[in-house]
């Protein structure tokens, strides 16, 4: 082995493992389809209707099922064969996204059958979500998971700068239908990758109604009773409310303070992905000194004063700046709290603790979404990033007095 080679091996030890290397690089295509699709929906949307309210509705149903579902989807997962099921849920999302892209087409596309869709859709990433990671960690090993969970943040958030600046591209000039019909392509190398990822040699165990709601308990019990863990989940849910609802706020503020279009929109986008890119690139060359829990203090303050800036704004340059920031600040929050999480669960429960954590990340976000939907539609998106912003400079202030007397 090259010096070179066994530096990258070092620096990047989870690409190392042949299946994961490949789901990697395919997910980065279909990462980048799905962000596509991340900017075409809301725009479409607020085109249909000219209302955040029902905007924020559709992120509303989207994620409704996570806040529902999540602690069942990980019982499952720590259940049934993982890529059985991951193959399961990026099929269904393929044909969601091709069912919109043809009725985009043929101009039969409306407001109540983009709801089923979201719903359907919002389905499936329940499941997605945590069977995935799980995956994951099954595939590199604790040792490299922190890695590995560095690496998927940074395919995310590499196809968060190239997807919508695209798909701001692809709409102008041919219309949204075209970002559906592509992201319903880009799930095809992810799912022909996970057909070359070995089954796992894991007994999985029949899993009855009682057997899930009794394992499911358990895993609940199992977070209450660690500090560390259940304190993560605060921070998380926290985060999940305020500061993760640009795919609603977003094409409200693009039209009401800048008069703006698609490419406007898209950049924004591109911008937060690119701070999203940085966080998570150098995280991914940080990863073999653990998790820094620190970054679970301070990113959180930063994202609130970036989204107060956010609503203080009028200057198109100096936005794209704050959206940078923010999302440097989220995704080091976000893997950080991911890898903490799964890095220090025990292996009969990870898939549950993960599951708490889209319950947490995603799950509450309907809250979020229906809430800065509200507001926007009576005060406007530039007071609802203001308002979002103090609330959460004043949850994590609060969350810190607090742990500091335990």
């Amino acid at each position: 082995m090259t010096s070179v080679s066994q530096k990258f091996a070092q620096r990047f030890p989870a690409l190392t493992f042949k299946p994961f290397r490949l789901f990697w690089l395919a997910q980065i295509v279909s990462l980048t389809g799905t962000w596509m699709q991340n900017l075409a929906l809301p725009w479409l949307v607020y085109q249909l209707t000219g209302s955040p309210f029902l905007l924020g509705l559709t992120g509303t149903l989207q994620f409704l099922p996570q806040m529902f579902l999540s602690p069942f989807a990980g019982t499952v997962a720590d259940h049934f064969p993982k890529r059985t099921m991951v193959l399961i849920t990026q099929t269904v999302m393929t044909l969601t996204s091709a069912l919109l892209g043809v009725l985009s087409f043929l101009h039969l596309v409306s407001y109540p059958l983009i709801l089923i869709l979201a719903l359907i859709t919002g389905l499936a990433n329940t499941l997605d979500q945590p069977v995935r990671q799980g995956l994951v960690a099954e595939i590199v090993g604790r040792d490299n998971l922190l890695n590995a969970v560095a690496l998927n943040s940074a395919a995310f958030n590499g196809a968060r700068i190239f997807g919508p600046a695209v798909a701001g591209v692809v709409m102008a000039l041919w219309g949204v239908a075209w970002c559906f019909t592509l992201n319903a392509l880009s799930f095809l190398p992810a799912i022909a990758a996970l057909s070359l990822v070995p089954r796992s040699l894991r007994p999985r165990l029949p899993l009855s109604v009682r057997q899930l709601l009794h394992s499911t308990r358990e895993g609940l019990a199992y977070v209450v009773h660690r500090r560390d863990l259940r304190d993560v989940l605060i921070a998380v849910t926290l985060m999940g409310v305020l500061a993760f609802n640009f795919s609603i706020l977003l094409p409200v503020l693009v039209k009401q303070t800048f008069a703006l279009g698609e490419t406007a929109f898209g950049t924004l986008l591109s911008a937060m992905g690119l701070g999203s890119l940085a966080a998570a690139v150098l995280l991914a060359f940080t990863s073999r000194r653990g998790p820094d829990r620190r970054l679970l203090a301070w990113a959180p303050m930063l994202a609130g004063a970036a989204l107060v800036g956010l609503g203080l704004s009028h200057n198109f340059t100096l936005t794209f700046v704050l959206m940078v920031v923010i999302g440097f600040a989220n995704i080091a929050f976000f893997t950080t709290a991911n890898s903490h999480l799964q890095g220090t669960s025990d292996d009969a429960f990870r898939s549950r603790v993960i599951s708490l954590y889209t319950l947490a990340f995603g799950g509450m976000t309907p809250l979020g979404n229906f809430f800065v939907g509200t507001l926007a539609q009576f005060q406007g998106a530039a007071f609802t990033f203001a308002v979002t912003g103090l609330l959460l400079l004043v949850s994590f202030g609060a969350l810190r007095v607090w742990e500091g007397r335990q």
